[in-house]
């Protein structure tokens, strides 16, 4: 329960730290064979377009810009436990991240709390909705590896009246759940 309070946290406050201690990295296959055919080796080497190991790479500049963010992503840790996350802050401010072993049956409630069932892409989720201090639309999403997924927006003031924090939120996860739902 505490690691999803930190997880509906990581959209409230962020750290600006850019290290990224105790995170996966993508595992390298330095293993192949020069005799093995090149249309495997080739395959089997590359990276996957998109990659939650690659969290400000999810949505393009553009994507982010339409969404009322910044063109740029920053990668961040969470304030709260220290997971990696990305942002990207102009009229909006946008958060995504994932973590590992925790699911939407564990979402934070309580006093301003909203959290309504969904679905993203077929896979179970929760929009949740805190209005206090700001309102914060976060969407968590129950991914087949075990990872939950988040996406979050909050209106700044530069956005005020151009946007809904929920629209942008689903929005957001709906660009990004099809790109990872297999990792």
């Amino acid at each position: 329960m505490a690691a999803v309070l930190g997880l509906a946290m990581l959209t409230v406050v962020a750290a600006c730290n850019d290290a990224t201690a105790g995170q996966p990295q993508p595992k390298e296959t330095s293993s192949q064979s020069a005799a093995e055919p090149t249309e495997e080796s080739t395959s089997e080497t590359e990276e996957p377009e998109y990659s939650l190991a690659r969290l400000c790479e999810l949505i393009s500049s553009e994507e982010a810009q339409q969404l009322g963010g910044s063109a740029e992503g920053e990668e961040k840790n969470s304030a709260s436990d220290g997971h990696t996350i990305c942002t990207w802050d102009d009229a909006t401010h946008l958060v995504v991240g994932f973590q590992a072993g925790l699911t939407t049956a564990n979402v934070r409630t309580g006093e301003g709390i909203t959290n309504t069932p969904t679905t993203v892409d077929g896979l179970t989720a929760v929009q949740s909705v805190e209005a206090n201090p700001v309102v914060i639309c976060q969407i968590l999403v129950d991914l087949p590896s075990g990872k939950l997924f988040s996406s979050s927006a909050t209106v700044l003031s530069a956005g005020e009246g151009k946007y809904d924090p929920c629209q942008v939120a689903n929005q957001l996860s709906n660009l990004i759940i099809p790109r990872v739902k297999d990792q």
